[in-house]
This record gives C-alpha cells, sequence and structure tokens, in this order.
C-alpha cells in the first residue's frame, strides 16, 4: 500500500504485484479477541484484493521458490514472476511439530480457527488449573502470554470461575521470566494484575513435551498438570525461506537479513521485513517492530532509486494491549549502533480502560483501508 501509494503521490513508474495465498489480510492481534469475546472472524480480517485501489496487482497463488540469481519467484501452477525490488514478508509458521504432544494437545489463538476452537473450550471451562505453555524465545508477540493471563484472570474471576493460571516461563537472557522482557516498569503492571487475578510465572530450563493422556507439561526440571492448556506456538520459517540462501546461520528458525536496510546479505534486491527476519537485525518478533523496518525499508528503497521521500531511523516503538479489565500503552526505546538494534529501556506510558477500546478501533481502522 505504501509502495503504490508513493507512486501515485510522486508519479514515479514502476508496478507493485502483492502475492499471497489467502483471500484475506488478517489483523492477527484481534484473534485474542476471538478467543476471550468471540468476536466475528469477519471482524478480523479485509479482502486482500481491496490493495487494488491503492494501483497494485494482487496474485492469489502460493509462492513455491525464490531464485534470487534469476530475479524471480516461482508460482504454485508453473507461472514466474521477474521483479527488479522482492519484499518477502512471509511472517513465520507455527512450528507445532517441534515437541511430541504439542500439536495434539491444548488450544491457541494464532490462527483464526485456533481461536475459535479456545473460545469453545473457554466457555465450557468450569474451573481448575490453566496452564501456558512458552516452549522456547524469542516468539511471535513477546508480551502475548502476561497480556492473555492477566485478561483470562479477570474474566474468569467476573464469572466466579476459581482457576490457577500458570504462565511456563523459559528463562531469558540475563535471567528471570518473561514477565521482565520489557524492562522493571512494565513488570510492575503485570505483577499487579497477577497478584489480583492469581496467575503465577513459572521458568523452565527447557521445554520437553506434552502428554496429552496423562495432561502433563513436562520440561527439563519439572512436570507441569493442567486442566486446561494454552500454547505459544515455536517459531519456524514458512517452507520456501529453510533454503540455505535465507536461512540464518546463527539460528535456522529465522531469515538473514542485514539490519541496516533489511535487505538480503547477498542479493541487495531482496528486502526482508516479515517476523521471519528480525532477530539477526536485533529487533522483535511483533506487528509493531515488523512495521517499522518496513516503513524504513521502503523509504531507504524510494530515496535509492527516485530520490524521493525521507529516511528515519526508527526512534522509539510504540504499542497498546490488554492489562485485566483495561489496557495500557507501552513505548521502547530503539538504538541502531550500526550493524543491530536494541530496545530496553521500555515504560508504561499510560493505563486506562479506554486503551482497550483504542486498540481494537486502531486495528479496526487499519482494516477499514481495504474495506472501504
Amino acid at each position: 500500500m505504501a509502495l503504490a501509494e508513493a507512486k501515485r503521490k510522486h508519479g514515479l513508474d514502476f508496478d507493485v504485484t502483492l502475492v499471497t495465498r489467502d483471500e484475506w489480510h488478517y489483523m492477527p492481534p484481534l484473534w485474542m479477541d476471538i478467543a476471550l469475546e468471540g468476536l466475528p472472524v469477519d471482524e478480523t480480517r479485509a479482502p486482500i484484493r481491496g490493495l487494488e485501489k491503492y494501483g497494485a496487482r494482487v496474485i492469489l497463488r502460493e509462492a513455491e521458490k525464490i531464485d534470487a540469481g534469476e530475479r524471480r519467484v516461482e508460482l504454485a501452477g508453473g507461472e514466474t514472476l521477474g521483479y527488479d525490488y522482492l519484499f518477502v514478508a512471509l511472517g513465520l509458521r507455527n512450528g507445532w511439530e517441534a515437541y511430541p504432544g504439542l500439536a495434539e494437545a491444548g488450544y491457541h489463538n494464532y490462527s483464526p480457527e485456533g481461536a475459535l476452537e479456545m473460545h469453545e473450550a473457554l466457555k465450557s471451562f468450569k474451573g481448575g488449573r490453566v496452564v501456558i505453555a512458552v516452549p522456547e524465545i524469542p516468539f511471535r508477540c513477546g508480551i502475548y502470554p502476561m497480556e492473555f493471563a492477566s485478561v483470562l484472570g479477570y474474566k474468569l474471576r467476573v464469572k466466579g470461575v476459581k482457576a490457577e493460571i500458570k504462565i511456563l516461563s523459559p528463562k531469558i537472557p540475563g535471567g528471570g521470566d518473561l514477565s521482565m522482557a520489557l524492562g522493571p516498569d512494565i513488570k510492575r503492571l503485570w505483577d499487579k494484575y497477577f497478584s489480583r487475578f492469581g496467575v503465577e510465572i513459572k521458568t523452565h530450563d527447557g521445554f520437553e513435551r506434552v502428554d496429552p493422556e496423562k495432561r502433563l507439561v513436562v520440561t527439563k526440571n519439572y512436570e507441569e498438570p493442567y486442566d486446561l492448556l494454552i500454547k505459544v506456538p515455536p517459531p519456524r520459517l514458512p517452507r520456501i525461506l529453510e533454503d540455505p540462501l535465507f536461512k540464518w546461520e546463527e539460528d535456522g528458525r529465522f531469515a538473514k537479513a542485514r539490519a541496516r536496510d533489511f535487505r538480503h546479505p547477498e542479493y541487495d534486491d531482496i528486502v526482508l521485513t516479515g517476523e521471519h527476519s528480525m532477530p539477526p537485525t536485533g529487533l522483535s518478533l511483533a506487528g509493531v517492530f515488523v512495521h517499522a523496518a518496513t516503513s524504513k525499508a521502503i523509504q531507504q528503497l524510494l530515496d535509492e532509486a527516485y530520490g524521493v521521500g525521507e529516511v528515519h531511523e526508527i526512534p522509539s516503538i510504540a504499542c497498546v494491549a490488554y492489562s485485566g479489565d483495561k489496557g495500557f500503552m507501552g513505548v521502547c526505546e530503539v538504538e541502531f549502533d550500526g550493524s543491530r538494534y536494541t530496545w530496553d529501556n521500555c515504560y508504561n506510558v499510560a493505563e486506562s480502560s479506554v486503551i482497550k477500546y483504542v486498540k481494537r478501533g486502531f486495528y479496526q481502522g487499519w482494516l477499514d483501508r481495504l474495506r472501504v
């Protein structure tokens, strides 16, 4: 959309083509609202062909191979597309197969179908032990376990359902659990809601498996029983990026990219701004980071190829999230040292019941740009 709008605004001579296998553009943060509140799936998506009114061409086909040397993408069905510049933003695959039993057991809201299943499970839940299992870090949307646990705790309390909620957390670099991932200021926020709604975080030394028959999560240092299991997917590369040309040598779960311009280290005409390429740059697996990276990469390309626009560094990242019966706005300061980003200083800027409606309104407004 940004490229198509720049083309129109500046009268530039290039074509924009989007290749996707899905007819819908989804807003994944709203899938939590499907699971917890029964939000209709249609309110979390918009037709991807809505991009055509901005001047982009849309091809509903799966991309099967990227031939970087020949500058072409091979599509399902045999069609081949050439390119001058290729933006790769494929997200991540839910790697349930990474641990025995994880695919078969539990519920999640990392897809609309999964969110609907979780909603039905929560409607029939009468109480007991809720386990939110996080097998490994990083994972998509790093605050998800805390955000989800705080809202679930509040909703169960309102319904009069007695439950223990445990988050099984990997140890984060530098020590501590996931509630420390955004620093001490945001941790104070989570601690407040955890104390109020009976949420506990328990660190593990490594995830091993789930035993669906015994209803156990097995880690390297303990076994945790559950009545209801909520699971966070291990991140894995989309199949098309498992090629050694793209796989990051330091961590094969992700695709390599240069932090200064989000391009492939060997091919300047390939830009990788999906979640799959955030860790090599130092950024996080969250939509706000992907959006910031994509915006910078687009501005760099427009400046380099056409001399239009102004390139801005990423100064900070803001997000809105649910917290218990309220919502909060957080900001992380972002710094770039020439080779890698850091975002260690994060703050709770505001907390209010209004912010939870701001969150949903923002995402709905984004989708409306494709609907109207």
